[in-house]
């Protein structure tokens, strides 16, 4: 009675084996499954921090660009406005970000097809006159994303411009006027020589001398003026040497009226300082800075004259309690023919910074009306 059963435990038996061999495989193929599991999670990771470094690259890229940078989406909507954008047009990325650029900027976004006609209008309401170039945003299946577009501000470019016509205008005004200075020169000194011929055949005592010698002395101050405008047009032609700062300041001074101790001379320039000069140009200089100091002082003041120096150079600074200069003044300071004097040429301070620069050095004025000025000099120090 218990053979029939025989067969039904084998039968199990051979179940439950390969239900055990199933299940190994299975584990198997899980213990695999988790290790690729694992293994992409690895590379997923990898990739994720190779595009963070690729995005922030690029990032840092765009925002690092001297030139501006605007991308909108389709509808013309801001998504991108780098620092340089910022810069110049002088909104931040949160004020346009998410914005129709024609709402922000009062154009539409396409460069217009004139060069000449490019503008944006920055936060304050400057027209700046940009140089853009429009390019198409599109992915990998060339589908349209939007449009980016780089421009560069040439308002210095411009300026520049502006400047070197101007350097041209006066160079050319600077040609003319030495060519009459010399045509002039000629006849003036006949003047004066025939004027002091004629001085000396009437008396003192005579109304007319007074004449002959208005004439005298209007013939030299033009000869000066001349001489001035000659000076300025010429190239500077410097005999450089070490000299002492104390050296050039002294002499300056030795020539100096003080009207009769009005005025307090201050001269700290200490010994030590030596520069690179030509002495009797740098005379000159000193001189006309310490005569329009004195000149600007009304009643009693001060003169200081102190310098100080670095590795490279010395600086003379000449400060003065006199009137001062507004900043309309200051900004015309060294241009030519401009003076506020009634009897000025205007080229004193613009031969001096001449003879400065042809030195390899700079002059600079400072000046707070009713408080006085400072000059500084500023030479090629002496080792």
């Amino acid at each position: 009675m218990t053979s029939p059963a025989i067969p039904d435990i084998e039968t199990l038996a051979q179940a439950f084996e390969l239900l055990t061999a199933t299940t190994q495989k299975m584990e198997e193929a899980y213990r695999l499954l988790e290790a690729r599991l694992q293994e992409l999670d690895r590379e997923l990771a990898d990739k994720n921090r190779e595009l963070a470094i690729t995005s922030d690259y690029l990032s840092n890229l765009l925002e690092s660009m001297s030139d501006g940078v605007i991308a909108v989406d389709n509808e013309g909507r801001i998504t991108r406005f780098n620092r340089a954008a910022c810069s110049i047009l002088g909104y931040s990325a949160n004020d346009v970000l998410g914005n129709l650029f024609e709402q922000v900027f009062g154009r539409p976004f396409d460069a217009p097809r004139l060069p000449g006609s490019m503008e944006l209008v920055s936060r304050s309401g400057r027209r700046v006159p940009v140089n853009e170039r429009d390019s198409p945003i599109a992915d990998m299946a060339q589908r349209r994303l939007g449009t980016v577009k780089t421009f560069q501000d040439l308002s210095e470019i411009i300026a520049l411009r502006e400047q070197v016509r101007q350097i041209d205008r006066l160079a050319a005004i600077g040609e003319m006027a030495a060519t009459v200075a010399h045509e002039i020169r000629n006849p003036l000194g006949g003047i004066r020589g025939f004027a002091a011929f004629l001085a000396q055949d009437i008396p003192e005592t005579d109304p007319r001398r007074r004449l002959v010698d208005k004439i005298l002395q209007g013939a030299k101050s033009l000869e000066k003026v001349v001489n001035e405008l000659l000076a300025y047009t010429r190239p500077v032609e410097l005999e450089l040497r070490p000299t002492p700062c104390t050296a050039i300041v002294q002499a300056a001074q030795g020539f100096l009226d003080y009207d009769g101790g009005r005025i307090q001379m201050v001269d700290s320039v200490s010994e030590d300082y030596r520069v690179l000069a030509d002495t009797d140009k740098m005379g000159q200089v000193i001189l006309n800075l310490l005569l329009n100091a004195v000149q600007s002082i009304e009643g009693k003041g001060e003169i200081r004259i102190e310098a100080r120096a670095d590795d490279h150079y010395v600086l003379l600074n000449i400060h003065d309690t006199g009137c001062g200069m507004d900043e309309a003044h200051l900004a015309r300071a060294f241009s030519p023919f401009f003076t506020t004097k009634e009897k000025g040429s205007g080229l004193g301070l613009a031969i001096c910074q001449k003879i400065v620069e042809g030195h390899g050095g700079t002059l600079n004025l400072h000046s707070i009306p009713g408080r006085g000025s400072v000059a500084t000099v500023r030479l090629p120090r002496a080792e």
